[in-house]
Formats: C-alpha cells, sequence, structure tokens
C-alpha cells in the first residue's frame, strides 16, 4: 500500500551531509568576511577618527555637491578666519591652508569647544592639511612683512 522509502535514505543521507558542508563552507566565507570588515572598520577609525553620535548641524556630513569655500587674503594684522560661519555655519572637517608669500607668519587652529592648538610658523610656500574638525583659523603676521594666506575648507 506505501511505496517503500528504504532505497531513498541512503541519498537523503548524502544530501543532507553535502548540505551540512555546504553550510558548513558558508558559514567559514561569512565569518571571514565579517572579520575582515571588522579590522576594515578598526583601521579607517583609526586613520579617520571616529565622530560621536550627535544631532549637532556644526558637525555634519561633507555635502559633495557643496563647492569649497577658499578663502585667500593678505594681513599685516592678525587675521581671525571664521571658517565656520563661512561654511554655511558648518564646522570644517577637511581642506588646508597654505603660505602663499615670502615671509612666514603663525597659524592656530581653534576647534570646536574653542580649543586652540599650539601656534605654529607656516614657511613660505608651504601648505598644511586639515585634518579634524575646526572652527577658525588664526593668523599672526611676523614683523618680516605681510601674510599672504589661503584657507581652502570642505
Amino acid at each position: 500500500m506505501f511505496p517503500d522509502f528504504t532505497k531513498y535514505i541512503p541519498l537523503l543521507q548524502n544530501g543532507l551531509d553535502e548540505m551540512k558542508n555546504c553550510l558548513a563552507h558558508l558559514y567559514a566565507e561569512t565569518k571571514a568576511t565579517r572579520e575582515a570588515t571588522q579590522a576594515q572598520q578598526r583601521a579607517l577609525a583609526f586613520e579617520f577618527g571616529v565622530m560621536d553620535a550627535q544631532d549637532n548641524p556644526r558637525v555634519a556630513p561633507r555635502r559633495l555637491t557643496q563647492l569649497p569655500v577658499i578663502v585667500e587674503a593678505e594681513t599685516t594684522t592678525r587675521a581671525e578666519v571664521d571658517v565656520e560661519q563661512l561654511n554655511q555655519g558648518r564646522a570644517v572637517s577637511r581642506g588646508f591652508y597654505a603660505n602663499l608669500g615670502d615671509t612666514p607668519f603663525k597659524v592656530t587652529l581653534i576647534g570646536l569647544g574653542g580649543q586652540a592648538s599650539t601656534s605654529h610658523t607656516v614657511p613660505p610656500a608651504t601648505t598644511i592639511s586639515l585634518t579634524c574638525l575646526i572652527s577658525k583659523v588664526i593668523i599672526d603676521p611676523s614683523q618680516d612683512g605681510p601674510a599672504t594666506y589661503q584657507v581652502y575648507m570642505q
């Protein structure tokens, strides 16, 4: 009355063994991919830093459709470039500042909380990358002549 299933049992066992091997292989591949992704995430966080999760319009992702802001000027007195205000209220997270003149000048970077970096000298024909969030750049010309500078920011 019922068909004889005994001839199908070995085929089913072989199929289950093959499926078990296949799933073990898939699990190993998934685990390796996850570990590689985590290693990549650690490397990127180490290189570029990790942003604190905050709902703050001052700290927003760069908009690739927004053109960079470029400030180019010459000054004989202290110049305070409010890069946050120039960048539509967003702190600058990328860019550079450069000495376009023939005399060195000093630069101080101001972070989001108002903390200031160490004042440092920028020799003529030198460009320095901005790699952190800043809100202001202070330019102090030397006694040798005016400071001719450029600030490029995104």
